[in-house]
């Protein structure tokens, strides 16, 4: 939300940047302001009418948290993006590898400046102002400049992480999937570990409480899953199958005090599921994993359109955790690591944001 303060005087002031807020007079002593405005799903920012200053005191509002936000978001895909086309201008070879995550970000900057509303007052521009890319000097081995390139996936994906927790839910959403989308090109060395606050929420909408039990069950689905797969699976990948099975229970716990806390039943889980994948090899286990995986990314971008800003930075990191995890288990099956879709996990309406343009 876009803050505002008055001022004691009534003194006039000249029009600011685009970023900022223009006045013009209005029927009984009262100013409007211009804004922009960014909406994620049904979440929008915008910036209210003031009244109720002493004295009709005159408004003065700053771009609000989510403006800037977005603002890195795009100016962080346009780097990315830079830094692809600087690395397969360099090495053809890594075209393989380049191309759908460069497709990717192409398509998530196109989205994020869907979300983008310019404010209509004097010198408002058409759309944000970006810094321009940055110049990336690209490795003379291709090894290298792939690891580059995984780096910077990484760190983009931790950024997420961060912006989802002060972003609104529309935005953090469309954050935890973009995110989710960082993590799997940053390969199976996966996203750097995220120190996370600890999330105690009270008291929760009906619909994070929804989010919270649609990611309970989906935890309660891959544990039963993980069992049954790891019987399928030998050496390592068995003792890897284990450590993600531990930590699904881990989360389980966790999302369960959730609930509990908030004086919710918790979702108990089935006697049996009806598994995606019949399991008759250590292939098909890893396919099994990978896609329970899959349906952990969803659950956790939906839970990070949360009204907990703790929670929503905790579904933006763990969508990420199960997308690296999916990663994991299709490489070591032979299979496609990028995901089908530059938003995984985000809700078709999302993909179609109807922005309500700036006063």
């Amino acid at each position: 939300m876009l803050e505002a303060a008055c001022r004691a005087d009534d003194s006039p002031r000249a029009d600011t940047t685009t970023s900022s807020v223009r006045r013009d007079p209005l029927p009984h002593g009262r100013r409007a302001v211009s804004r922009r405005a960014v909406l994620g799903g049904a979440a929008a920012l915008t910036l209210p009418l003031l009244t109720g200053c002493a004295h009709h005191d005159e408004a003065l509002a700053a771009p609000g948290p989510e403006v800037a936000i977005l603002n890195g978001a795009m100016a962080a895909q346009q780097d990315l993006i830079a830094q692809y086309e600087a690395a397969l201008g360099t090495h053809a070879s890594l075209a393989k590898y380049v191309n759908p995550a460069l497709a990717h970000h192409r398509e998530q900057l196109a989205l994020l400046r869907r979300y983008y509303v310019p404010g209509s007052g004097k010198g408002a521009s058409a759309g944000p102002s970006l810094p321009s890319p940055q110049t990336h000097l690209v490795s003379r081995q291709p090894s290298r400049a792939l690891a580059s390139l995984r780096s910077a996936e990484g760190k983009a994906a931790v950024q997420c992480t961060t912006d989802a927790g002060k972003a609104g839910p529309g935005l953090a959403q469309l954050l935890a999937s973009i995110g989710a989308s960082e993590a799997a090109f940053a390969g199976t060395s996966g996203v750097p570990k995220q120190t996370l606050q600890p999330a105690k929420p009270s008291p929760l909408s009906t619909a994070t409480l929804n989010s919270l039990q649609s990611a309970l069950a989906t935890e309660h689905a891959a544990i039963y899953g993980y069992g049954v797969l790891g019987a399928r699976l030998t050496g390592s990948a068995q003792e890897l199958a284990t450590v993600y099975w531990d930590g699904h229970r881990a989360r389980r716990d966790s999302l369960t005090t959730f609930l509990t806390e908030a004086r919710q039943h918790p979702v108990a889980a089935a006697a049996a599921y009806k598994l995606p994948v019949k399991v008759t090899s250590s292939r098909s286990a890893a396919e099994l994993a990978a896609k329970l995986e899959d349906d952990l990314v969803s659950s956790y971008v939906g839970l990070a359109a949360a009204t907990d800003p703790r929670l929503r930075e905790m579904g933006a990191y763990s969508a990420q955790e199960a997308m690296g995890r999916a990663v994991r288990w299709r490489a070591g099956a032979g299979l496609a690591t990028a995901p089908a879709s530059a938003f995984p996990g985000l809700p078709p309406a999302a993909l179609a944001p109807k922005p309500t343009p700036g006063d």
